[in-house]
């Protein structure tokens, strides 16, 4: 701001231009103020410390919940079923999985034969050798 009182007199556009100069910094400490604070990181470190007990009884909730959504379903002393493979497969995880084990048996396929595909072209194509001209017979005339 001591430059505004100097001897020589600033143009308007110089003026403007200067105090942009000088929002910008200001912006720019504020920024990093204000990401410092808003860090999620700190912020949750910081709830951690304050209200350990909430998270600690949260945590154990959310775990059981998880436990026993998808782990197989309790078996029952009375089943339809004699075979004990329907009540393995009764689970959230195994109805979800069947599928992408499917989907992932042939994708593991598909790059499986893809890799010996151009592992053995490869590896046939090294012990090739050049190919040999083919001579045609002179003959002695």
């Amino acid at each position: 701001m001591a430059e505004r009182n100097s001897p020589h007199k600033l143009t308007p556009k110089q003026l403007a231009l200067q105090d942009l100069d000088e929002a910008r910094s200001l912006l720019g400490v504020h920024l990093h103020l204000a990401s410092e604070a808003w860090n999620p990181k700190a912020l949750v470190q910081q709830s951690l410390q304050n209200h350990l007990w909430a998270w600690a009884s949260a945590a154990g909730i959310g775990g059981l919940m998880l436990w026993r959504l998808l782990g197989p379903s309790p078996r029952r002393k009375f089943g339809r079923d004699i075979s004990d493979a329907s009540a393995t497969k009764s689970g959230l995880i195994a109805l979800l999985m069947q599928p992408m084990l499917g989907m992932a048996r042939q994708a593991a396929l598909k790059y499986g034969s893809s890799f010996l595909q151009t592992y053995l072209q490869n590896h046939l194509s090294r012990h090739e050798g050049p190919p040999t001209p083919v001579r045609e017979p002179t003959s002695h005339v």
